[in-house]
């Protein structure tokens, strides 16, 4: 009885005595506190900086929907015609745009057009590079980078949001984009407008800030077509810079179901393998009783 019992005591005491001697090396645990520390002072160091240094305008928030052909539409129609002028959407072709807009290759070619490129053409702007540089001293990003670095908030204010400045060489400056050197194409649709101005900070010394913006002169639209219009425009971007995203909506919970399925599987597997390899021991205190 003796024998059995150190035989079966001497598995349960060396496991149990390999769980309570391991112990987290202390260089891991002082190089885990030096990590989060220095992830901490950055987050709260970069806040910091950015709330204190310029006094940020607030955006005008709205909801996009990739599903509405003609919100898509209208935005392709404003944004290859005007827009394009200036910017490209150099990861964009004329033909990839008919299957998002809802639109056949005849209807769009008729309603919307490529402006006289080939259709299978990349989207480019109807300006050289040497013009723009010349124009406006620098060269107009591309739409695509825009829609994938800013937030439909961002790019909605921006576009309602210029208003007269006769500093500026433009005539107009803009809410969200201090000293922005694009002009205000919507003017004749939106109308002018005058800033709202508030006393903050800008690069850490005070200065009156625009906030937002008030009618100044009436254009061909009222506010409310001019809001849906910029709508338009942002959803259209947005769709196109992300232009697997319903696709992505489409397919992702069935690979999450898969994943989950194949988990649920490896585990039945585990468990069916191992089930005459682990098997429980008795206690060693509880031989014999």
């Amino acid at each position: 009885m003796f024998v059995r019992s150190v035989r079966r005591r001497q598995p349960n005491s060396f496991w149990a005595g390999r769980a309570m001697t391991t112990r987290t090396p202390a260089w891991k645990s002082g190089l885990l506190v030096v990590l989060l520390s220095t992830l901490l002072l950055a987050v709260s160091g970069s806040a910091a900086l950015a709330s204190v240094t310029t006094t940020q305008p607030p955006l005008r928030h709205i909801k996009i929907n990739l599903h509405d052909k003609a919100a898509l539409q209208t935005g392709a129609l404003y944004t290859l015609h005007m827009c394009t002028a200036c910017h490209g959407i150099q990861g964009e072709r004329y033909s990839e745009l008919p299957p998002v807009l809802g639109l056949s290759k005849s209807q769009f070619l008729k309603y919307i057009g490529t402006d006289g490129r080939h259709y299978h053409d990349t989207i480019t702007t109807s300006m050289s590079p040497e013009l723009m540089t010349k124009f406006l001293n620098m060269e107009p990003p591309d739409l695509t980078d825009i829609a994938l670095r800013r937030s439909p908030a961002w790019l909605y204010t921006y576009l309602t949001s210029f208003y007269v400045d006769p500093a500026r060489p433009t005539g107009v400056n803009n809410v969200v984009f201090y000293n922005v050197a694009m002009p205000d194409v919507f003017a004749g649709m939106q109308g002018l407008q005058k800033p709202v101005l508030v006393t903050g900070l800008r690069f850490g010394s005070p200065a009156r800030i625009a906030v937002g913006v008030q009618p100044l002169t009436q254009g061909t639209m009222s506010q409310a077509q001019f809001d849906q219009t910029a709508r338009d425009i942002v959803t259209f971007l947005y769709a196109v810079a992300h232009p697997h995203q319903a696709e992505r909506a489409r397919l992702g919970p069935w690979i999450i179901g898969l994943f989950l399925g194949l988990s649920l599987l490896t585990y039945f597997i585990y468990k069916l393998y191992w089930r005459r390899v682990i098997t429980s021991h008795e206690r060693w205190w509880r031989i014999g009783r």
